[in-house]
């Protein structure tokens, strides 16, 4: 189902996903399906089990996180940890090693943007 030029606000499609062994599920929305030309940024929304947690991981995009829902605790630069909640949006720079863990009862839910 792409987005309708008469309906703008139609739902994203996103590719389906399994949970990992440490909790975590990426789903990455389905650009093809947006009929969008080449776009300049990607997109997904992953979701992380209560006492789950993300690989640690480092590339060269940059990124954002909008926290949608739940608790947790991102470790980035080898050991800053920072809180987030509902509501945050976490800048991650190029080359910045990170890796987010869920320390609330419910799923963390993150929709993620990165360019480059």
């Amino acid at each position: 189902m792409g987005v309708d030029a008469k309906h703008p606000s139609a739902s994203v499609p996103f590719e389906s996903a399994d949970f990992d062994e440490a909790g975590l599920r990426v789903e990455k929305v389905d650009m093809k399906a947006l009929r969008a030309c080449a776009p300049a940024f990607k997109m997904s929304r992953f979701t992380i089990k209560p006492g789950g947690h993300s690989a640690l991981d480092c590339h060269e995009d940059q990124e954002l996180w909008f926290i949608a829902a739940g608790e947790g605790e991102l470790t980035r630069h080898g050991g800053e940890v920072t809180s987030v909640r509902p509501g945050d949006i976490i800048e991650l720079g190029s080359n910045i090693s990170h890796t987010l863990r869920n320390t609330g009862e419910g799923e963390l839910r993150v929709f993620s943007v990165w360019w480059m």
